[in-house]
């Protein structure tokens, strides 16, 4: 109970909390919502409109209210409020990011008072309404950063993974419209970003190098970090990162040559150059600024003694006067750069002394224009034979020891000999600066002396740029990625290439090919951001092929061409359809899981966006035998019977997987084949009614009987075939195969009744085939009309006399027994059961089945039944209802014949000294006897009742004395209890009970007319009447069987509790008889109630009597 009154406090206090209108006295609280950004004169709210704040304003005043703010402040240059109807709009754009508003607030909400007054005469009304406005935020900035550009410098020496913090965008925005993520729009390097979100929503971003620097390969990069928030459309801000890759020294000098070898004359001076050693370092800075030195480990200890080198020029001198060795000198020299850690580089020097006799040859370098320099610029473009440089050559020496031979070292370039003026370099190949740009060029010459004298000298060639190459573009074919149905225009790829060229001739611009599309594309000239400005639809475009022209600035402008390729990425736009076939068949019988077929659909889209998944509509899944996996397969959960249901229909629905699923169905048809899985079923004859009968005197081709038979099977499955197996071995008879009816072949002659049993197989017509066999027993009867002698007449009639008189006699026997049977029997249970109102109710009870199984609902079944009773007897007054049962107990056999509907009658006269005068009573327990005044007691009134159905029945007896035994015979088979008759016999029947033919139709009609008769005559002569229904069930052997039926005495109407008495109005005399089902159960009860015509309900037979004055006469079964 405490905790829920602690949540309830809870919710209250959230309530008051978010409540738009608060009462408090006479101040009130209001709080609209407006977006920020709305147009001037925008509707914020209606003060008036509040129905609290109405009700506490006097009714009085209503029309005389005035609204104005309370105090003036920055509110009024923000809001304006109508005085008479309270209104409040606003009186500018709401910025909510601006500083006279929220600025970085996060819930943005203005607050500020209302003055209400009546301005009616000798009003004091006043109140005071604190209004409150949430200006909600919408996506109206873009994220920033602190600044568009940022150069960073990174070495070439950074590891990978290392990072490099850069500033967070600001978006003024909040929520999800404020900065949500960031990316790389492009670069053209190997960078990633590393974003970690804080706790206060905000980022650290950071740059990270994915792969090694190289600044001798490339060492600029431009990287571009978008920002975006979450909107939309989504807003985005840029930052342009132009990282610098710095040098470290990770380039050692190179020597232009791998070796040098220089000769010198013994009586070189001291000071003399011997020679000059130059090398080169790709690193820039102190890095790349190299100094000489000579080894401090010589492998030639005379080298310190005699040469020495400067540091910044790289030219070897000699220390001391050489003095002649046939073996050389061997200086190892190296080059060192500056860096912090410096490199070093190693070359060997071979010095060749020569003997003063023969001196080397001596060679300058005139490079014209170039004083002081040892580089000459020539252009790429530069034709074979251009001039580079001027070499003189001259030798001291005369002979061999004066003859000069010299050599160049660069192919590109050759000597060409000016005579007695030395040599010339020209060029000799093309030149290409992209591939080398500088060429330095060593001019050898030696004399022919013995030993030769050389000399050699070297200069550098730069070669001059030209605008010789077109753009190349980092790869031939450029990828992409376009959404289906993008509205956001962004850059999905960047074209990047390079031109080797200097200058403009490397300067490259982009351009779309026009011809190659017909799609709207856009790409920045300067950096080559390419980007659609249409909406695509991938299922009329999945690729788009187009060409891209990257082209310089030089003279002449050269262009180069590459490919774009994007694909249009899919989006969930359209729904699968199920194709056909959708009707499917399979056999019945088939075991469960079965394959029924496959479902098939097909989606437009692309990916997971058209994977399908099949499922069976809800309403279906458990209605039929049927499960769809999402595959589309169908398979059966239960083994199918075509005979119970032949044709399925059933809805299937496909789902796609993308997102949000598009779903469509389709109707489903299974239609189930047949399987010749069922055999014939005979419906004639069957084993209880299998006897046919038939004269012996009939025409051939007679027919006998039809054989019926059924096949619920399909098709040929279905169709059935008869046959004659066996027993006609005197080939009597013929049967038709397709139809079964049964035809004799020719007449017979016979002496007495012949049966032929016959075996009949019906067949199917399917594979497997099924055969049902059955019996058939055809009587073969002799003929009335046959001829025969006279002495077989004569037998024949001597048998039947016999036989009739022995059957007249045994009848007249049994009609004996079964009348004191009967009448013993009724004695005893008048005694048993009759008194069931003892209070030891020690009497069973049976009931009595619905009579309305045998008789109809019209006027005609009212006749069956019909009672005469004094109409001077007195009326009988009763107080209350009360009920009798009594036993019946029959063991009356159910025979299921075809007539319902015979109804037997019997009339008779009752004499006037057997009527009852009167009726007595006796208590329980007392010996009943006629009273004083001769009335009957109930013992008496039984047995008086039993002596009315012998009467009954000798009466009958009577009427069956006009039966023509000629018109009908009866054959009497083993096992044979319901027999069928062939089309021309007369009716008979070989089981146990009668036909309903055993009555002639000239008794019939005697009995319909004596009916008639009779009942002209009832009120006239008093007699007794009854009719009697009887059912088909009781008719036996010609006995009359019957159940009960209702018993009218004079003003008192007893009859059975399912009588249908509501048709009897005032308890006419005329009622209907009530019989038992036709198979009676042991112990069976029924009940007989009383109802007098006026003011009395059921009573017993005891209460009856008690209160009746005297019986005409009544009936009683």
């Amino acid at each position: 109970m405490t905790l829920v009154f602690k949540c309830h406090f809870c919710l209250v206090l959230v309530a008051i909390a978010t409540l738009s209108v608060a009462v408090q006295g006479q101040n009130f609280q209001l709080m609209f919502t407006i977006p920020e950004e709305r147009p001037k004169e925008t509707f914020v709210g209606n003060v008036f409109s509040d129905q609290q704040f109405v009700s506490q304003v006097p009714p009085e005043d209503l029309n005389s209210i005035r609204f104005g703010f309370l105090k003036q402040s920055f509110i009024q240059s923000l809001f304006t409020i109508q005085e008479t109807s309270g209104i409040i709009y606003t009186a500018t754009v709401l910025d909510r990011e601006s500083r006279d508003v929220c600025q970085s607030q996060t819930l943005c909400s203005l607050s500020f008072s209302i003055a209400v007054r009546s301005v009616r005469p000798q009003s004091s009304y006043f109140a005071i309404i604190t209004v409150t406005i949430i200006i909600e935020d919408i996506n109206d900035n873009a994220p920033r950063f602190p600044q568009d550009v940022l150069n960073l410098d990174i070495s070439e020496s950074t590891t990978v993974g290392t990072s490099f913090h850069i500033e967070s965008s600001i978006d003024s925005d909040f929520g999800n419209y404020s900065v949500q993520s960031y990316e790389i729009g492009k670069q053209d390097g190997d960078f990633s970003l590393d974003i970690i979100k804080k706790l206060d929503g905000s980022f650290t971003i950071k740059l990270v190098l994915n792969s090694p620097l190289d600044r001798e390969a490339k060492d600029r990069y431009n990287v571009v970090i978008i920002a975006w928030d979450g909107g939309n459309p989504r807003k985005f801000g840029a930052l342009t990162v132009n990282i610098t890759v710095t040098d470290v020294n990770d380039n050692a000098p190179v020597f232009l040559q791998n070796e040098y070898n220089v000769t010198i004359r013994e009586n070189a001076t001291i000071g003399m150059p011997v020679l000059r050693i130059s090398g080169v370092d790709r690193d820039t800075g102190l890095n790349g600024q190299i100094s000489y030195r000579l080894s401090q480990n010589q492998l030639d200890g005379r080298v310190e003694q005699f040469f020495t080198i400067v540091p910044m020029t790289g030219d070897i001198t000699l220390l001391k006067k050489l003095v002649y060795e046939e073996r050389s000198y061997r200086i190892i020299a190296e080059a060192i750069d500056s860096g912090s850690q410096p490199h070093v580089t190693q070359i060997i020097i071979n010095v060749h002394v020569v003997n003063v006799g023969n001196n080397p040859p001596v060679l300058e370098i005139n490079l014209l224009g170039q004083e002081n320099s040892r580089i000459v610029n020539i252009s790429e473009a530069a034709s074979p034979g251009t001039f580079v440089a001027h070499i003189n050559v001259f030798d001291s020496d005369t002979g061999e020891n004066g003859r000069l031979e010299c050599e160049i070292s660069d192919r590109k370039f050759e000597l060409q000999s000016m005579s007695a003026r030395g040599f010339k370099v020209v060029v000799k190949g093309a030149l290409d600066r992209e591939s080398q740009d500088l060429h330095q060029i060593l001019v050898s010459c030696h004399d022919f002396g013995k030993p030769p004298l050389s000399a050699s000298s070297s200069f550098l060639v730069s070669v001059d740029d030209i605008n010789d190459c077109a753009p190349v573009f980092t790869q031939p074919v450029y990828t992409g990625t376009i959404p289906e149905n993008h509205k956001d225009f962004r850059t999905f790829v960047q074209i990047i290439a390079f031109d080797e060229d200097l200058g403009k001739g490397g300067d490259v611009r982009y351009y779309i090919d026009q011809e190659s599309t017909d799609k709207k594309f856009w790409i920045d000239e300067m950096d080559g951001n390419l980007r659609a400005d249409q909406e695509f639809d991938r299922e009329t475009d999945q690729i788009v092929v187009f060409k891209i022209i990257a082209r310089d600035l030089g003279l002449p402008s050269l262009s180069n061409k590459a490919i774009v390729k994007l694909t249009i990425s899919d989006k969930n736009d359209n729904a699968p359809v199920i194709m056909q076939p959708t009707t499917f068949s399979i056999m019945e019988n088939k075991n469960s899981d079965s394959f029924v077929g496959a479902l098939l659909a097909e989606d437009a889209d692309d990916g997971e966006n058209a994977r399908t998944m099949f499922l069976i509509q809800p309403e279906f899944e458990f209605n039929v035998p049927f499960v769809v996996f999402p595959d589309g397969k169908i398979k059966t959960n239960r083994q199918l019977d075509r005979e119970l249901q032949s044709k399925y229909e059933f809805g299937v629905v496909v789902f796609d997987q993308g997102t949000p699923r598009l779903k469509s169905s389709a109707s489903v048809t299974v239609i189930v084949n047949d399987s010749n899985d069922n055999a014939p079923i005979i419906k004639f004859p069957v084993t209880k009614n299998n006897t046919a009968i038939v004269y012996s005197d009939v025409n051939p081709g007679h027919k006998v009987t039809q054989i019926y038979a059924d096949d619920s099977d399909d098709a040929y499955n279905g169709i059935v075939s008869y046959d004659i197996t066996s027993g006609n071995s005197e080939d009597l008879f013929v049967i038709d195969n397709k139809l079964g009816g049964i035809y004799i072949t020719r007449k017979v002659s016979v002496s007495q009744n012949k049966t032929y049993q016959l075996k009949i197989a019906v067949k199917d017509g399917g594979t497997p085939q099924h055969k049902t066999e059955c019996d058939l027993n055809i009587v073969l009867v002799k003929s009335v009309n046959s001829s025969s002698t006279e002495n077989d007449q004569d037998s024949n009639t001597m048998i039947v006399v016999v036989v009739v008189s022995l059957t007249a006699v045994l009848s007249v026997v049994l009609i004996i027994v079964i009348c004191f049977l009967r009448r013993f029997d009724h004695r005893s249970k008048a005694h048993r059961n009759l008194d069931v109102v003892a209070p030891d109710d020690k009497y069973p009870k049976c009931y009595m089945d619905n009579p309305s199984r045998y008789l109809g609902n019209g006027q005609d079944s009212l006749d069956h039944l019909t009672l005469t009773y004094d109409p001077i007897m007195s009326p009988v007054v009763c107080s209350k209802k009360k009920e009798v049962s009594f036993d019946i107990d029959d063991s009356t056999e159910r025979t299921d014949l075809r007539d319902h509907h015979n109804t037997t009658m019997s009339t008779f006269s009752m004499p006037e000294s057997e009527k009852l005068q009167g009726l007595s009573t006796c208590e329980e327990g007392e010996e009943c006897s006629p009273d004083q005044n001769g009335r009957l007691n109930k013992i008496q009134l039984l047995q008086y009742h039993q002596a009315v159905l012998e009467s009954q029945t000798r009466a009958w007896l009577r009427t069956q004395d006009g039966h023509d035994e000629s018109s009908s015979f009866e054959v009497t088979m083993p096992d044979d209890k319901y027999s069928d008759t062939s089309e021309e016999v007369t009716a008979s029947d070989s089981g146990k009970g009668g036909s309903e033919d055993d009555i002639p139709s000239n008794h019939s009609k005697d009995l319909k007319n004596r009916v008639a008769n009779t009942s002209s005559q009832v009120s006239v002569n008093n007699k007794f009447q009854t009719h009697h229904y009887v059912a088909p069930e009781f008719r036996r052997q010609g006995s009359l069987q019957r159940k009960a039926c209702d018993i009218n005495f004079g003003d008192i109407c007893m009859h059975s509790p399912a009588s249908p008495l509501t048709e009897l109005p005032n308890c006419r005399p005329e009622s209907r008889a009530s019989l038992a089902h036709s198979i009676p159960r042991p112990n069976s009860q029924a009940s007989a109630a009383f109802y007098p015509k006026e003011g009395c309900g059921n009573m017993t037979i005891d209460s009856a009597l008690d209160q009746s004055a005297s019986w005409d006469a009544a009936s009683y079964v």
